[in-house]
């Protein structure tokens, strides 16, 4: 199994999940103060969000994503790759447009904020790996079933062709015995024509 195979990407989306509610439990300014996070913001000339550690909407935000990771995790140990097909493409157009109106729209502080864009981006880019995966792998299943139904026809045809030379052989056979057969009674009726005369 690849390394950035879909399970495997499916699994750090929900441990990424996890953590983000876990520090929402404990104290989100470890992600607020994070320096990559710092930098990120300040690349973009994106607003900072800040948040107590005692905000109750944490608790909200805490459980929402420990849903969301729960809704991954479940469909992944029953290996329902169906609901990924539909989910993952899903998922991933919804984030890149929120993530370009968080971008875009200045005068919306709800969205044009560092935490809300630095979220979708994370989204997006997991589940473009997510999905680039999940097409690989159903590619390389097409065409494992593919070959499998090749390699059955041409099995058949084999097998066809050996079993028309094994009649045709036998028929030949046949044909042979029936010849010997008949010059055996060509030679009887001979001998017998020659005792006659001889008589």
């Amino acid at each position: 199994m690849a390394v950035l195979s879909s399970v495997n990407i499916l699994y750090l989306r929900v441990a990424t999940l996890l953590t983000i509610a876990f520090f929402c439990f404990k104290d989100v300014n470890s992600i607020f103060n994070n320096s990559y996070y710092l930098v990120l913001t300040n690349a973009l000339d994106l607003p900072e969000l800040t948040l107590s550690q005692y905000s109750a909407q944490l608790g909200l935000f805490g459980f929402l994503f420990i849903l969301l990771a729960i809704s991954d995790f479940i469909p992944l140990l029953e290996n329902n790759k169906t609901y990924f097909y539909s989910i993952v493409p899903t998922r991933l157009s919804l984030f890149f447009i929120v993530a370009g109106i968080s971008y875009l729209s200045t005068k919306n502080y709800y969205l044009h904020n560092n935490a809300v864009f630095i979220y979708c981006f994370i989204e997006v880019w997991l589940n473009f790996l997510i999905f680039s995966a999940l097409r690989e792998e159903r590619n390389e299943d097409f065409r494992v079933s593919h070959q499998f139904m090749q390699d059955g026809i041409v099995d058949d045809e084999t097998y066809d062709m050996k079993a028309v030379q094994e009649v045709e052989d036998d028929e030949d056979n046949e044909d042979n015995e029936d010849d010997e057969d008949d010059e055996d009674d060509e030679d009887d009726d001979d001998e017998e024509d020659e005792e006659e005369a001889e008589d």
